[in-house]
């Protein structure tokens, strides 16, 4: 998924290079020891990242920073997204369910009339 350079701030390489540096260049999450600056490019798997703790672009406190190898910072963000694809699918579901429920008003009969509940009232005999 592209970057939205847009929601960083325009200082943001800057705030990255000091996250990563005071890492030492090693991954916060799995400590592998990446690539430094002018070190030859092998694999993005050694490429150090800076992931947002939170997940707020424009929020970039030093302790809502973290510094992440690429696999580290696809799994953090992977499942975030998991989770949001969850809540999506629920919403839908729930609005799904409201919408194919009757109308109330259908269900009270004349206005002001109480809902007769049937099954209700053979429950009550039942006992």
């Amino acid at each position: 998924m592209p970057v939205d350079w847009s929601k960083y701030p325009p200082d943001w390489k800057e705030l990255a290079l000091a996250v990563k540096r005071q890492s030492d260049w090693a991954c916060e999450g799995c400590q592998t020891q990446c690539r430094r600056p002018g070190e030859p490019f092998v694999t993005h798997k050694l490429t150090l990242t800076v992931a947002h703790i939170n997940h707020i672009e424009h929020d970039c406190r030093p302790e809502n920073l973290v510094a992440l190898c690429a696999p580290c910072h696809l799994r953090y963000d992977g499942e975030r997204r998991r989770l949001q694809k969850l809540a999506r699918a629920r919403i839908q579901k729930v609005k799904t369910a409201i919408a194919e429920r009757p109308d109330p008003q259908h269900l009270s009969g004349p206005a002001g009339a109480a809902c007769p509940a049937p099954a209700l009232q053979s429950l009550k005999h039942a006992q």
